[in-house]
């Protein structure tokens, strides 16, 4: 009997001092942040990413939760994306950030204008419009909100730019070649530097239509039809039309 006790004991003990070992190996002992190549922060902007992360030395390094690190860094630098947060063991903990890069803008109610990137997210809301970004319109003010995303009913969005995309037109390419993108009920306007508008249907799949929109531009179209008109969805495949 006296046996049996001095086996548990030992269990106790040895399960204790296993949690004292592991939480002193594995507690933080240092928070780096690092960058893409295309920007730069200076330490003090470091220490605040770090500050607003939550991640503290001495904390416990599967305590971590990414999610609101990420979230509470982006809400508070707007600006910037959290690529991820990297454990790397046994006690080091590296934050990677990015620079979000505006690609819409937005007229708001107040005379001010909001700069939305590729994702939809609001990075920044200044008194003047950047004119060297795509003119965004049919989305009311009440969806805006700094470092938060638009609202889901307009993550239909996201489709759009993803086929967009497919066809390299990502960020300042985006910007560059649509001047304009007009959501409405049915259809999102989008019109490009050249001055024809490509109609996209909401109901179809957005990303497919960007991508079956922009390939007849390219092919079908004569020298009048890239420069004005509108390209649009009919019942026999895409086709362009006078509308002036």
């Amino acid at each position: 009997m006296h046996k049996r006790l001095w086996v548990i004991l030992g269990i106790i003990v040895s399960a204790v001092v296993l949690s004292v070992v592991l939480g002193v190996m594995f507690s933080i002992g240092g928070v780096d942040v690092n960058t893409t190549n295309d920007i730069t922060v200076d330490d003090g902007v470091k220490s605040e990413i770090i500050a607003l992360s939550g991640i503290k030395k001495g904390k416990n390094i599967f305590s971590i939760d990414e999610a609101i690190a990420i979230e509470n860094i982006e809400i508070n630098r707007p600006e910037l994306k959290v690529i991820s947060i990297e454990r790397k063991f046994p006690n080091k903990v590296v934050v990677y950030v990015t620079r979000r890069t505006g690609v819409f803008s937005l007229a708001l109610d107040d005379g001010r204008f909001a700069v939305l990137d590729r994702e939809l997210k609001v990075i920044s809301i200044d008194n003047q419009a950047d004119k060297s970004l795509t003119k965004l319109s049919g989305v009311p003010s009440d969806s805006v909100s700094l470092g938060q995303a638009l609202d889901f009913k307009y993550k239909i969005l996201l489709n759009l730019i993803k086929g967009a995309e497919s066809c390299s037109f990502i960020n300042e390419r985006f910007s560059t070649f649509f001047v304009s993108m007009k959501v409405e009920d049915e259809v999102i306007d989008l019109k490009t530097n050249t001055g024809v508008v490509m109609r996209i249907p909401v109901s179809s799949n957005i990303s497919e239509s960007i991508v079956g929109c922009y390939s007849y531009y390219l092919d079908k179209t004569s020298v009048k039809g890239k420069s004005s008109g509108v390209i649009c969805l009919s019942n026999i495949g895409w086709k362009w039309e006078d509308v002036g």
